[in-house]
């Protein structure tokens, strides 16, 4: 199985689950902030848009494949990665090893509700998950009164459902000030629901086109 998957220019890993929470458990004991992303095909195709996209990306100690449809664009869909993809089964490990290890975990979303929705999917997934603090764009549009949120809250992993740009830009400015082992960024679409998710749905849709474009017109030129 190919490690490291090249898409338009952007390298991303393709570690299996298991060689994924490996790098996980150093990062869990570190005092330097270590930056997981989750890949989704709304990065890939606004990167060249935006260059602190491709520049989160590249600088994360991780990334994490975040849909089937990356790994169907480029070729490396078996059957195992696609359920790890599916199940979020890299996220659902997580959880389980922080509540284990009773790290401390702060929530950053971009509003109060996807707050609300991110602790009751992590606790549909972990029973026993509890953050320690949270924080919502919508209630602070300071940044560096979010940077110190964070750090008010002494967290061990800071997790992170802000929408493209705002979550590269926000870790890129301040990832020298964050006193966290864990910035996990990991995307926002799980965590929408009702008309939200219907509109999720059809958007994911669309990127998947603009995606298959993005990466047909990058081969033809290459």
């Amino acid at each position: 199985m190919i490690k490291k998957i090249n898409i338009m220019d952007i390298c991303v890993d393709n570690y299996t689950v298991r060689e994924s929470l490996m790098r996980l458990d150093t990062y869990l004991s570190s005092t330097v902030l270590n930056i997981i992303e989750t890949v989704t095909m709304e990065q890939l195709v606004f990167a060249g848009e935006n260059p602190a996209i491709k520049d989160c990306l590249e600088q994360a100690d991780l990334c994490i494949i975040g849909e089937r449809e990356i790994l169907i664009e480029t070729g490396n869909d078996t059957a195992q990665r696609v359920r790890e993809v599916c199940d979020n089964d890299f996220l659902r490990e997580l959880l389980k090893r922080v509540v284990r290890s009773r790290k401390r975990v702060f929530l950053l979303a971009m509003t109060e509700a996807e707050v609300e929705h991110m602790q009751e999917a992590f606790e549909a997934m972990t029973p026993k998950f509890a953050a320690a603090g949270s924080c919502a764009l919508e209630m602070c549009s300071d940044m560096e009164a979010i940077v110190n949120e964070i750090n008010g809250a002494t967290p061990d992993v800071v997790i992170s459902s802000l929408d493209t740009p705002q979550e590269e830009e926000f870790v890129l400015s301040h990832k020298d000030k964050i006193g966290a082992g864990i910035w996990y960024g990991v995307g926002s679409s799980c965590y929408r629901q009702g008309r939200a998710r219907v509109g999720q749905t059809l958007r994911k849709l669309l990127l998947k086109g603009r995606l298959h474009h993005s990466v047909s017109r990058y081969k033809d030129r290459n």
